[in-house]
């Protein structure tokens, strides 16, 4: 990614471009290559050396004018609503040195560490017109010592006065102006005060951007009870950012836009197959060997937030010493705190950003897998009567709430702005008032395997912004023969919804055959969203593949030569984001090579469904988003128009089966759908229970139709639907932009 890469403006009275005001933190890493990342996590090693750096960032201003006392007053807010967030790269010395940063985005602070020497970019920072802001052990502009608002001031005017000529007058004077006008967060107390440890760094971040910058008061000690201790400290902090929040509410920026997701669940994990990578050989004594197949158990056994060593042989692994006996921390143990540093410093960045809570769970979560893959079994079985079903569903989905700690699910509860869980674990399970989070909440998800796709997807991501008219089309991927069992199932529901969206959303279908055509269909197309229709399967310890009409091919082997991706992705296929399979899903292939979102499948697919899915899609972008943008005057973001899809699903699913029980008429079923969706997308906090209470109104009881509603949740594809990425970060507009006010 190069964060300084970006189109020259100019205006009619001069060529001289515009002056960008963002701050832009590069760290130089070594090139690496994917067998060479972390074995537990999938992290470039040299990103890993370089955490302690990043976590330094997190501190900093975004741009030149958060610090300036104008500023100071809506400075949270910008943050909350995604509009101001801390860039950072880490690049190669290649990536890095082949491009001069052009003087319109002169506010660049490299952060070189301890395993780069400065000489080797000393050619590089030299051929800058502008001096740029080196941040080194020796040699740089500031040490880190005095890696500091006003060490950055300083330095930042001295560039200024490098740029005379080189950019318009007008913005280089307010840009010195406002450089010169820094003032320091004003310090805050914060009570009571706690232990620092790596499971709250990332609530302190965002805490230090509130002004809390003396909160701690040593490391963390209470080691005794268990995750009781973690989980109060976490209490304490998420209440103190959530209450912040609440008191700044809702400005007139959010109208074009929306807050950010207000609560992260973050939940570190590591790869299924590492507990069953051989690590015999390799020229290692059998003392060594045995330390560190007891680390793995340990790793594998761990569901708090440390290891509790219940035998000798697991206080000797952990003390550790290398393969020739010398006393050195447990190679497994250090690596995987290393992931857990640079995986908790990039979530830290993330939180600071957006002052969002971020909640790391115990890895309990993490061990919930194997209830998951036996649902999972249960979903693919051929035969399974609804009871069976619902009881399966109604199993993992126990196994998973019994392991998030009850006080984090109070929040979770109360959330208004979403969720976003940065996990592996399928979190959007969670029982929220008797129903999966996913149907209760707008949520999106990241995965945190592999490390670097999760890094990539927490990272900086400015908003993309579009009109209702950006979608005047919408290209369909056909990859289905025509022989066939569901071709044409797709066409006719986009048929039967078209004289509803048609005016506003027209829709371009591509048959791709090949890999080849596939390219090509994709590189043809400029619009903000591409739509699959075919078949996926993800095989055991196998990539997922997409089905073309000709061929399997793996998303994954498009790095090499990747297409234009559209940013948003719909994936009406198969097991894209199979629930018990490894990392390499479908999903995640298209989130490496660009996509902002993707909506993916856990499961297999009803083909009606999912068909009938994606045409009442494209009625809602073409007549839900633009009542939106008129009658409430403001901008809808992508996952809220996801999460109100899959919402509607479940509603669909529910009132479907209460006809064809004939519990409800026709008549009452179109009531009852339509009261649903009204709720929905009114913003009812909780519009499955307007439903139960209206249908109690007509007589109805309330246990029996809770008893409906929950198993047609454990049937619904609203269950199998998952929400990957940065949807938040795509907002639609009205098509002119005044009407926001």
């Amino acid at each position: 990614m190069n964060l300084i890469s970006a189109p020259l403006w100019t205006d009619e009275q001069t060529s001289l471009p515009s002056l960008s005001s963002k701050i832009f933190y590069l760290i130089p890493v070594e090139d690496g290559s994917p067998p060479e990342a972390s074995p537990m996590q999938g992290f470039a090693p040299s990103l890993m050396r370089h955490a302690r750096l990043i976590t330094s960032i997190s501190t900093l201003p975004s741009d030149i004018w958060e610090l300036t006392p104008e500023r100071q007053n809506i400075r949270l807010s910008l943050k909350m609503a995604g509009l101001s967030p801390i860039m950072w790269a880490g690049q190669s010395k290649r990536a890095l040195t082949r491009i001069i940063t052009p003087p319109h985005f002169p506010f660049v602070v490299l952060l070189i560490g301890d395993a780069h020497n400065i000489q080797d970019y000393q050619p590089w920072i030299q051929a800058h017109t502008f001096p740029l802001v080196v941040v080194a052990p020796k040699g740089g502009t500031l040490s880190y010592e005095d890696l500091s608002i006003n060490g950055l001031r300083n330095s930042f005017l001295k560039v200024c006065d490098a740029l005379k000529g080189q950019v318009k007058d007008h913005e280089l004077i307010a840009a010195q102006e406002a450089i010169s006008n820094w003032t320091d967060i004003e310090n805050r107390e914060f009570e009571p005060k706690i232990g620092g440890h790596n499971a709250f760094t990332p609530a302190l971040s965002a805490l230090y951007t509130a002004g809390y910058k003396d909160i701690q008061n040593g490391p963390f000690t209470d080691l005794k009870d268990g995750i009781t201790p973690y989980v109060r400290t976490l209490d304490i902090l998420t209440e103190s950012i959530l209450n912040e929040r609440a008191k700044i509410g809702l400005r007139e920026a959010n109208r074009a836009f929306p807050p950010t997701p207000e609560l992260n669940l973050f939940s570190p994990s590591i790869y299924p197959h590492f507990q069953s990578t051989s690590i015999m050989g390799h020229g290692l004594n059998d003392e060594f060997k045995r330390d560190l197949l007891a680390t793995r158990r340990m790793l594998k056994n761990q569901s708090g937030y440390s290891f509790i060593l219940t035998s000798d042989r697991q206080k000797k692994a952990l003390l550790g010493k290398d393969h020739k006996g010398n006393p050195r921390p447990n190679m497994f143990f250090r690596i995987r705190s290393e992931e857990l540093t640079l995986g908790t410093a990039v979530v830290s960045i993330l939180a600071a950003s957006e002052f969002s809570a971020t909640i790391r769970l115990p890895n309990s979560v993490n061990k919930t897998a194997g209830d998951v893959r036996q649902f999972s079994q249960h979903y693919h079985a051929k035969i399974m009567n609804d009871r069976k079903r619902r009881a399966a569903f109604s199993k993992v989905q126990k196994a998973i709430t019994d392991s998030i700690p009850a006080e984090f699910l109070t929040y979770v509860e109360k959330s208004q702005t979403g969720i976003r869980l940065i996990s592996d674990a399928h979190l959007e399970w969670a029982n929220i008032r008797g129903l999966p989070l996913c149907v209760q909440k707008n949520v999106t998800k990241i995965p945190v395997t592999p490390g670097n796709l999760f890094i990539s997807q927490v990272s900086p991501q400015p908003h993309e912004n579009y009109c209702v008219s950006d979608f005047k089309e919408v290209l369909v991927l056909s990859a289905l023969a025509e022989n066939d069992p569901i071709e044409g199932m797709f066409g006719a529901a986009i048929s039967a919804f078209e004289p509803h969206f048609g005016k506003r959303v027209k829709v371009r279908t591509e048959r791709v055959r090949d890999e080849q055509s596939l390219r090509e269909a994709l590189n043809s197309f400029e619009g903000p969203m591409v739509i699959f229709d075919g078949h996926g399967s993800h095989d055991d310890d196998k990539a997922a593949a997409l089905h073309l009409i000709d061929e399997a091919i793996d998303i994954w082997k498009l790095r090499s030569n990747t297409p234009r991706i559209p940013p948003i992705v719909l994936l009406s296929a198969c097991s894209t984001h199979a629930a018990d399979r490894n990392h390499a899903t479908t999903a995640n292939g298209f989130l490496a090579i660009g996509a902002r979102t993707v909506l993916a499948s856990a499961f297999p697919i009803d083909a009606r469904d999912a068909s009938a899915f994606v045409a009442r899609l494209l009625y809602r972008i073409a007549e839900f988003v633009p009542v939106v943008n008129d009658r409430e005057k403001r901008s809808v973001s992508w996952m809220e128009v996801m999460g109100g899809m899959i919402k509607m699903q479940l509603l669909t699913d529910f009132c479907r089966r209460l006809l064809k029980k004939e519990i409800l008429d026709e008549e009452s079923y179109t009531k009852f759908h339509l009261l649903g969706n009204m709720a929905i997308n009114t913003h009812h906090p909780w519009p499955y229970e307007a439903v139960l209470d209206a249908l109690v109104e007509i007589g109805l009881d309330r246990s029996k139709m809770l008893y409906e509603l929950k198993s047609a949740a454990a049937s619904s594809t609203a269950i199998s639907y998952i929400q990957l990425g940065r949807p938040e970060t795509i907002l639609i507009h009205p098509d002119n932009y005044e009407e926001i006010g």
